[in-house]
């Protein structure tokens, strides 16, 4: 009897860190998640609010932008350099859709789809549909940065300038 009592409770022990196992790797995956989604909201919230420090701050170091009609930009100050030279204009988005999200480990992508007004100061918004891949890495510290953008237009390049 004391036999099967100590097999008992050695499956019973077993069964019950199997489950723990379990849901620390839910929990963490989940908290991986909502880290990941904070920062996706800080980087569009920034856009929203023009502001270009925090913009910046959500940049890998070796970030590379791939932007519609345009040369790749490769490095955090060439990239940092661009947003703030735009700055001066208006950038502002609508209508975002996350059409797919996915993390595994320390990175993570999402593909968009959205309108987008780039326009002076003072001129009419002129909107445009697009679509972006962000792909997002974890740095040293923790925290997500944006890795690599690319983005470009639903509209035919013949169609672009009619737009």
């Amino acid at each position: 009897m004391t036999k099967r009592l100590l097999v008992l409770s050695i499956a019973i022990l077993a069964v019950f860190l199997v489950v723990a196992v379990v849901m620390v790797a839910k929990s963490q995956d989940a908290g991986d998640k909502g880290d990941f989604l904070k920062s996706i909201a800080a980087f569009y919230a920034a856009i929203e609010a023009n502001d270009v420090e925090a913009r910046i701050q959500l940049l890998s170091d070796d970030v590379i932008m791939m932007p519609n009609h345009w040369t790749m930009i490769r490095g955090k100050d060439a990239v940092s350099e661009m947003i703030q030279a735009a700055a001066a204009a208006v950038f502002n988005i609508r209508d975002r859709e996350v059409v797919y999200i996915d993390i595994s480990g320390d990175l993570a992508y999402t593909v968009n789809s959205y309108y987008y007004t780039y326009h002076a100061r003072g001129q009419p918004e002129q909107w445009h549909k697009t679509k972006n891949v962000h792909i997002w890495r974890r740095d040293h510290t923790g925290l997500w940065k944006l890795s690599v953008d690319i983005w470009n237009s639903d509209v035919p390049l013949n169609q672009f300038a009619e737009e």
